[in-house]
């Protein structure tokens, strides 16, 4: 929780802005990695992320390997080859993600009873904003790895 309150919270108010920044430019080189880069290089004294970062959750399909602490905003996700299927009020709905290489953003919100993350990541879809928000909810993973990181300071 120290480390988050000295760095999370930054990463949050820094990918925020992008997003706001991102109706209007390109961040980055429009990729996931980019982003998060191009997010952390505006954070003073925080160490790369997913590379040098702590995991603090990891699940595959329905079972959690690695829960150290609470999902917190700022934190790093990276999905990979993932399949969601659940249902959205009435409807039901399938999503796959990160089939093509490693899906990787920013957490803006978490919500506990739910257990859905709302993600800021690069928009890959031509002709629209670079930086999007996306809801993924961990009770409906079927099958692919979601982990999540805690960006780190250099003096941590």
């Amino acid at each position: 929780m120290v480390i988050w309150g000295r760095v999370g919270v930054q990463v949050c108010e820094v990918a925020t802005s992008l997003y706001e920044r991102s109706k209007k430019s390109l961040v980055g080189n429009g990729s996931y990695q980019s982003y998060v880069d191009a997010t952390l290089r505006e954070v003073p004294g925080v160490r790369p992320a997913p590379e040098e970062a702590y995991l603090i959750y990891w699940q595959t399909g329905g079972t959690v390997h690695r829960r150290a602490t609470e999902i917190m905003p700022g934190d790093v996700t990276v999905l990979r080859d993932v399949r969601f299927k659940g249902h959205k009020g009435l409807q039901a709905y399938n999503q796959v993600v990160g089939q093509d290489g490693d899906v990787i953003g920013i957490i803006s919100e978490y919500e506990v009873k739910k257990c859905k993350l709302r993600v800021f990541q690069a928009n890959q879809h031509v002709g629209q904003q670079t930086v999007e928000v996306v809801s993924y909810r961990l009770d409906d993973l079927k099958n692919g790895d979601v982990k999540v990181y805690r960006v780190l300071s250099d003096n941590a």
